[in-house]
């Protein structure tokens, strides 16, 4: 993700790059920025004990202090897109500080031998 220059464009600047982080944020206070984590990594099919499929699910929080983030949404759904995820849902949450924009994507990819 930090390599789509127009994401990157929108997020907040630090001197670890753009504001695109796994896990969670080292500085809570700077926005826009775009957090992701893998919340699901699960089997889907298997054959002679062996697994030959399985579901990924990835989940991005964009955090503004204004709530405008749909242009950085737009910008995560085209990587997303472009890596072979597919939007699965999405929610909005108002904090004490920052809105949130939560979005989930799923895959299924095939294991390799």
């Amino acid at each position: 993700m930090a390599a789509s220059k127009p994401l990157c464009r929108l997020l907040h600047k630090d001197r670890r790059g753009c504001g695109i982080y796994h896990g969670r944020s080292p500085d809570a206070g700077s926005y826009p920025i775009l957090v992701y984590s893998v919340i699901s990594d699960v089997p889907a099919l298997s054959a002679d004990g062996c697994e030959m499929e399985r579901r990924v699910t990835v989940r991005l929080h964009i955090l503004t202090k204004d709530g405008a983030y749909e242009r950085i949404e737009d910008a995560a759904r085209k990587v997303m897109d472009s890596i072979g995820f597919r939007r699965y849902q999405s929610m909005e949450l108002a904090e004490k500080h920052a809105f949130v924009k939560i979005m989930d994507f799923k895959t299924g990819t095939g294991v390799e031998e």
